[in-house]
């Protein structure tokens, strides 16, 4: 279940640090997770299929709420790919986000963390995280 919430973990840590994202807009542009807190923010607990994956309190805006606060669809994309500083790299699409939330997580419950893609019920192996790149690519 998600619930509405403000993302109040401290997150001064890494609140400047960037994440271009690309696609969305003509050029490209930086975020960073303290821009991302201020967006509509969710709630979620999700449970990873591994124990790597663990259990997260997820917290931060939907995929989607980024997509709209620049004006734009996420129907309007074919993919969107996730960068990590670990060299780990993950694709979703439709098949994805228009049956999961997509959540751009900036803590794990009101513990701080650099940003981390969740989508709860769907496979952990496709959450990120120490995300660094957001790429959207236009449907043709």
């Amino acid at each position: 279940l998600l619930a509405l919430c403000a993302c109040r973990a401290d997150i001064s840590s890494y609140a400047d640090t960037p994440i271009t994202v690309v696609g969305l807009t003509e050029e490209p542009f930086t975020i960073t997770p303290g821009e991302l807190a201020q967006l509509d923010c969710v709630s979620a607990t999700a449970r990873g299929n591994s124990d790597k994956a663990g259990t997260v309190q997820a917290r931060g805006p939907l995929l989607r709420t980024l997509a709209e606060s620049r004006g734009r669809s996420l129907d309007e994309f074919y993919y969107v790919r996730f960068s990590a500083s670990d060299n780990y790299d993950v694709t979703i699409n439709a098949l994805v986000w228009d049956v999961y939330d997509v959540i751009l997580s900036v803590s794990n419950g009101s513990t701080a963390r650099p940003l981390r893609v969740v989508i709860p019920g769907y496979d952990s192996g496709k959450w990120v995280r120490l995300v660094t790149e957001i790429r959207f690519v236009a449907a043709e």
